[in-house]
């Protein structure tokens, strides 16, 4: 069962880590010593989350009931440094849902549609060719989603050095097939992921409260 993320929950600390993109070492036939690579890997994320209001608090003790069952979210992946818009003027990443949408979830603004898949991207691709905004472009350490797939960029070039076109390496790799055109999301990044644990939603005065959870990726 998938279980929406509460948009009005307060998101203190997030950390990300990449995990298992190599298996532990072998020794094969002849004696040589390897290590078995992995094109899978997953993310593994912990978060502390904070409520200091009666519906953030609400919103949190629910969310983490539901996720203790077993389901499935799309985790809102946070950070500070986002690339330009098409103005030149840094992106803001996400919004939260007005306060009159009851069940506490959701946020008001789409993804920025400036970047797109430039060509088709295959499953187990190590890299992908994008359509830029001229005022702005993607680094190594910046993140994107694909779908609900999170990836980081660690190498990014100027197709034939032109500034609407670039050429990203990605881990991991390409989780599954997009076509041409398709959006690539690099404001509102997002991970389908389960929790794996949390500790008890500590309140030293009510209704302020913290708690750390442990997502891992989920597939």
């Amino acid at each position: 069962m998938q279980i929406n993320f509460p948009g009005n929950i307060r998101i203190k600390r997030i950390r990300p880590r990449l995990e298992g993109l190599r298996s532990s070492p072998f020794v094969n036939i002849d004696g040589e010593p390897y290590a078995r690579p992995s094109l899978n890997g997953r993310w593994r994320v912990e978060m502390d989350l904070m409520c200091a209001i009666e519906d953030e608090y609400l919103a949190l003790s629910a969310f983490l009931m539901a996720m203790s069952a077993g389901n499935t979210t799309t985790l809102p992946m946070t950070t500070h440094w986002l690339p330009n818009d098409s103005n030149g003027r840094r992106l803001n990443g996400f919004a939260e849902a007005p306060e009159f949408t009851g069940n506490h979830e959701g946020w008001i603004s789409e993804p920025f549609a400036g970047y797109t898949l430039r060509t088709p991207a295959t499953r187990r691709d190590s890299f992908i060719d994008v359509n830029v905004p001229e005022l702005s472009q993607l680094r190594p350490g910046h993140r994107i989603t694909l779908g609900d797939r999170l990836h980081e960029v660690i190498g990014a070039s100027h197709i034939a050095e032109s500034d609407t076109a670039q050429r990203l390496s990605l881990m991991p790799n390409v989780r599954q097939n997009a076509d041409a055109g398709s959006l690539v999301v690099v404001d509102q990044l997002k991970l389908h992921a389960q929790m794996e644990s949390a500790g008890d939603l500590e309140v030293w005065q009510v209704p302020f409260g913290e708690v750390t959870a442990v997502f891992v990726e989920a597939f």
